[in-house]
């Protein structure tokens, strides 16, 4: 996969002065703008029968984008109410009312990949770093809604890239505030593109008190394990407007962390400590195809002709930030110690050269792909922080991360140092809670001598919903009262951690520019109630050949970092 760059300054100011207008509302001689932010699904081909065997037809799921290039992208959609392959059709155009047809395709929602389509445009009528328009239709009426994407930037411009990044939506601990319109990732209009760092779906219903019920499965009690269970896991979660919103307005790149499938798996075993399966109904091996087949059928991505499984690989997104992406499950080795959260694991464990996270292929893979990327900032799509964690100093709390696999992140970062390679950053979700600060050899910050010096930063992006342990101490009404003491036990044992918050859920943005990096962490006011107000966290920047985070503002919550040693 080397799957994509992306936009102009001149295009984006064009776009955003000039607003974004909807084919629907052309039809209809309404407001065209409107109709488009909220993604009319109306319209209506006149004059001729329309071209597809599939009618009386809908795209409740939407539509999506994926896999930029500076002369392609990969658009999907699903058909309902279909029982047989049915053949429809896909435009692509340069304006909004797409009375300039560049590409039109004859493509196939089939039934063995649950009526899904992911149609792989390539073009010479698509230029680089452009804003395009979308859609589907299978007949005289029906239509699915219009989408928008941006082709990849030429390798030598130096626009800024500004990415979207998320992770952790468990549906039914909260609403997606943090994707709306009101300040969401939806209403980023200017981002090259959307990445979610994994756990897009749960492969269970919590058990806590829920805001929203999940009743998918068959025992309609939220936990899949069976294909069609995990295909009924997407409908449910592509169900929610803001969801689909972020869907149709920019490009997404989705890799995988555990619970698309189940909670802290490793390769071809199951969890030893964590895992929450009620009851395994389907062998193992045979669940984890089930996951990875509907991982694939739901999102733009097209399966890689040697191995239709494979999520790591590169985006090119001009010439001031590659994006790489990583598979952090499906090559790892069990995790030490059973894996267990909070138990003392012994140091020798940890750091067991002969323990990988990624898996030598994958390792190999990177470590070539980073060396010999010419970009500016070398962006990290990882799944699981890079950077310590330890309660006490000294006594990382969570083998299931780079913790548990301490031989490899040392190897990693010193190959880095060693090979001079700057301006590398990770962005990573997993764990509920937003962190910045600076990568070392040892995942710590302390004795030179010992940790090393920080040869990359990290930013972690809290979630979308899922909770943290801020809302297990304090509830709704209370997390932010919890959280000025969870902070400030990040802040006492970590020094490497710039900044803490586990008060509050949201997205981060991050924008590569050819002197700094720029990353703004944004928060839903809540996730209980729809429709609440989301606003900026704080902000951060990154030097350029400097790896270290500086917090621009004072931060807007929590207590203050210590001072560095």
């Amino acid at each position: 996969m080397d799957r994509g760059n992306l936009n102009r300054e001149m295009d984006r100011r064009r776009f955003l002065g000039g607003g974004a207008a909807g084919v629907g509302a052309l039809a209809l001689g309404a407001d065209p703008a409107k109709a488009f932010s909220r993604g009319s699904t109306v319209f209506r081909r006149r004059g001729r029968r329309g071209p597809s065997d599939a009618r009386g037809v809908g795209f409740k799921q939407g539509v999506a984008a994926g896999e930029p290039r500076t002369d392609g992208i990969t658009l999907w959609t699903r058909l309902e109410g279909i029982d047989r392959d049915s053949g429809l059709r896909v435009e692509v155009s340069s304006d909004r009312d797409f009375r300039r047809v560049l590409v039109r395709e004859r493509v196939q929602a089939e039934r063995d990949r649950d009526f899904t389509v992911h149609a792989r445009l390539r073009s010479s009528r698509l230029k680089p770093g452009e804003r395009y328009y979308y859609r589907f239709f299978t007949t005289d009426d029906e239509s699915s809604p219009v989408g928008r994407f941006r082709t990849a930037l030429p390798s030598d411009s130096r626009e800024p890239v500004r990415i979207g990044f998320f992770s952790c939506q468990q549906y039914e601990s909260g609403f997606y505030t943090a994707h709306s319109e009101r300040g969401g990732l939806a209403a980023q209009d200017d981002l090259d593109i959307v990445v979610c760092l994994g756990d897009y779906i749960y492969e269970r219903a919590s058990s806590d008190d829920d805001t929203r019920i999940d009743r998918t499965g068959e025992n309609r009690d939220g936990e899949a394990q069976k294909l069609f269970e995990y295909r009924q896991k997407y409908g449910l979660y592509h169900g929610d407007a803001d969801l689909r919103e972020v869907r149709r307005m920019h490009p997404l790149q989705a890799i995988w962390d555990d619970h698309e499938f189940e909670n802290d798996y490793a390769g071809d075993q199951p969890s030893e400590g964590n895992s929450n399966v009620k009851e395994r109904r389907v062998r193992y091996l045979k669940r984890r195809r089930n996951a990875y087949r509907a991982f694939f059928e739901h999102m733009p991505m097209t399966p890689d002709r040697d191995d239709r499984f494979q999520i790591f690989g590169r985006v090119r997104l001009g010439a001031n930030a590659d994006l790489f992406l990583l598979d952090e499950r499906r090559f790892r080795d069990r995790q030490p110690c059973g894996g267990r959260t909070g138990t003392p694991c012994p140091r020798a464990e940890r750091e067991d050269p002969d323990r990988t996270l990624l898996g030598r292929r994958q390792k190999r893979w990177f470590k070539r792909a980073l060396s010999r990327s010419q970009a500016t900032w070398k962006v990290v799509g990882n799944q699981v922080m890079i950077m310590g964690l330890e309660f006490p100093a000294r006594s990382p709390v969570n083998p299931d991360q780079w913790d548990g696999y301490a031989a490899e992140r040392r190897e990693l970062l010193e190959f880095v140092q060693r090979e001079g390679i700057e301006n590398v950053t990770f962005i990573t979700g997993d764990i509920h809670t937003f962190f910045a600060g600076n990568v070392t050899p040892s995942g710590r910050q302390g004795v030179p001598s010992v940790d090393g010096v920080a040869a990359a930063t990290e930013f972690v992006g809290g979630s979308i919903t899922s909770k943290g342990i801020a809302d297990s101490l304090g509830g709704d009404d209370g997390r932010e009262t919890a959280a000025l003491l969870t902070d400030q036990a990040v802040y006492a044992n970590n020094p490497h951690i710039r900044y803490s918050d586990q008060a509050f859920k949201g997205y981060g943005v991050l924008e590569a520019r050819r002197d700094e990096l720029r990353v703004e962490y944004r928060k839903a006011a809540t996730t209980q109630k729809p429709r609440s107000r989301v606003s900026t966290l704080q902000r951060f920047r990154v030097e350029t050949g400097v790896p270290r985070v500086e917090v621009v503002d004072p931060p807007l919550t929590g207590p203050q970092p210590l001072p560095m040693p």
